[in-house]
Parts: structure tokens; sequence; C-alpha cells
């Protein structure tokens, strides 16, 4: 029986593990208990949302802040969350003005 490959494998895979790494980190530094206090059963799941929800690859000023590659493009990536994260089965906490603004719409097919 194949093993499906885990959210963040994939993601390394597709663009390196100093990328995932540096998403990680983006994601505690804005983790405050009230979006972190349930991270979930996939971790990378709960990275790439609050990355989404702080926009930390959206924005190139955040990206530079955080030492994130310019590549790939913020549409490559949401394409590849699209495709790939299906965050709407996460089921821990998130960035809930982020939910609210509707910032994670395009990112959920």
């Amino acid at each position: 029986m194949k093993q499906n490959k885990t959210i963040r494998t994939k993601f390394v895979e597709d663009f390196g593990e100093e990328f995932a790494l540096k998403l990680e980190v983006a994601a505690e530094q804005h983790s405050n208990g009230i979006n972190s206090k349930d991270k979930g059963s996939d971790l990378f799941k709960w990275v790439l949302l609050i990355c989404i929800g702080y926009q930390c690859f959206e924005v190139e000023e955040y990206r530079i802040f955080h030492e994130l590659p310019q590549k790939p493009s913020f549409t490559t990536l949401k394409r590849w969350i699209r495709k790939n994260a299906n965050l709407k089965t996460h089921n821990g906490d998130y960035d809930y003005l982020a939910l609210i603004s509707g910032a994670y719409t395009p990112f959920i097919k």
C-alpha cells in the first residue's frame, strides 16, 4: 500500500527544506496563544495558515523580514497550497481575524 506524503514532505520536495524551516520560524513568531493553543494534528497546515494570515509570503516586506526566498512567487505558492495542503481539513487554531476577513478563501478549494 502506498503511503501518502505529509504536506511538509511535499513542500520540501517542491521548495526545499530551508524554505519550510523559515516558514515554521515565521509562524512561531506570530504565535500568540490564541492562534496557537491547539496547532492541530498537522503542524505544517497550522504553519501555512498562520503565514497566510500574517501575509508572510504575500507582502514583499514581510518576506524580506522573515528572510523568505522571493521565489517561488506568491501566485505559485497559492496554487501549490490549493492543490496540496487541503487547509479546510485543519483541525486546530488559526488566525481568526484572517478567517473573518476572507484571507483564507483563495487558498481553499
